[in-house]
């Protein structure tokens, strides 16, 4: 990109990294005086959800727990708006994955703002006053929910996964403590580590990709590189475990530069399918680099060099050749999906898809390669090869 191209970029007000930092959640709430907390989390019987349980009961501090167990939708998050409202709770905090955290920073913006999900996810209503605070503390190393404005949530209505985001729907703090990530089971951080490497992929080709983006999502590649199949094959490391959380974070940072067809076929495609969204990236990610790298070379020669696999006396075309030998590599050690089969029940109706795509995500210009029918044709082609 020139250098003199304009950006936005929406951060986090305040990150805190480090093992066992969880226990600073307390002063935080002290210091800006709150009182009762709407504690949205994936289990109030995991270890984590204790921890944070205990730390507010030791403070004198109230908490009304809702647990979040599947992606969200429309339902879930405005029965917990209608929560946090009867309980007169005055901020939020998210504990879990990318579920629980999508979740709740929508809670806490409608809660301010009325209206329902669908209300902004669909019918275009305006965000109008600033949710109130907001603490995301993540669990997993994958989603990058953390540091983005956007919630993904599932329509009941008409069965699309659809974003919605607003700058003020950004955690105001988050926190970053990879003991929390010790107990994940080895399956989720193989998808959520492709998650991540997907938004820090994608970023980095992305037409919207700036200076500051660009840095995020390279160094999130190299910190995946490094880390991610020795936290799946070693999952107590927690040198891994904090590599995999700050790759996490950093993608999600980057990913502000927009997505690219891995995330507008699988977003959609896993949503219809019942594909865990880190599966479902895995298995469109090698394809969206073979897809696009003709119309972003450089870029992904960045990559390979990220990843340690750039050779210089070797052609362009040879080097992606190895970029795409290392993720297949990974995927096979991490034991991540590369294909749709065994997702499929029966050969599905194409237009159907290209319909579903179009209608979730083909709004999106910042692929690389411009997105047309057949660009989604193409993708979902490689996707369904063994």
């Amino acid at each position: 990109m020139a250098i003199t191209n304009g950006f936005e970029l929406v951060l986090n007000r305040r990150l805190i990294f480090g093992e066992n930092r969880i226990e600073e959640v307390i002063p935080i709430l002290e210091w800006y005086k709150k009182k009762k907390a709407l504690f949205v989390t994936f289990s109030m019987h995991s270890e984590a959800s204790k921890k944070v349980s205990s730390l507010l009961q030791d403070a004198g501090l109230s908490a009304v727990t809702y647990e979040v167990t599947s992606e969200p939708t429309l339902q879930i998050i405005d029965n917990g708006r209608d929560i946090y409202l009867s309980e007169n709770c005055d901020c939020t905090i998210g504990l879990g994955g990318g579920s629980v955290i999508d979740t709740a920073k929508v809670i806490g913006m409608l809660a301010v703002n009325g209206g329902s999900t669908e209300d902004y996810q669909l019918n275009g209503r305006a965000v109008i006053t600033e949710p109130p605070l907001f603490i995301a503390i993540p669990t997993t190393s994958g989603t990058g929910a953390e540091a983005t404005k956007t919630s993904v949530v599932i329509n009941n209505n008409n069965h699309l996964k659809k974003s919605l985001y607003h700058n003020t729907m950004i955690a105001d703090i988050v926190i970053l403590d990879p003991t929390l990530t010790l107990a994940l089971p080895a399956r989720i951080t193989a998808a959520t580590g492709m998650d991540a490497l997907s938004h820090a992929i994608e970023s980095y080709v992305s037409l919207n990709a700036n200076p500051v983006t660009e840095i995020y999502g390279l160094k999130a590649i190299e910190l995946v590189n490094q880390y991610l199949e020795e936290a799946y094959l070693h999952p107590d490391n927690i040198e891994a475990r904090s590599g995999m959380m700050l790759a996490s974070y950093l993608g999600g940072c980057a990913i502000s530069a927009g997505i690219g067809i891995a995330h507008i076929m699988a977003q959609p495609l896993g949503g219809e399918y019942g594909i865990p969204h880190g599966d479902a990236c895995s298995i469109f990610l090698p394809g969206s680099i073979i897809l696009n790298q003709d119309y972003a070379m450089n870029k992904y020669i960045d990559i390979s060099r990220a990843f340690g696999v750039y050779k210089s006396e070797m052609s362009d075309e040879k080097n992606i050749e190895l970029l795409l030998k290392k993720i297949a590599n990974l995927q096979a050690s991490i034991e991540a999906p590369h294909s749709l089969k065994g997702y499929l029940k029966t050969e599905p109706d194409m237009d159907y898809l290209i319909d579903v795509i179009q209608r979730t995500t083909g709004h999106i210009t910042c692929n690389p390669r411009p997105l047309t029918k057949q660009l989604m044709k193409d993708a979902y082609v490689l996707a369904i090869k063994e």
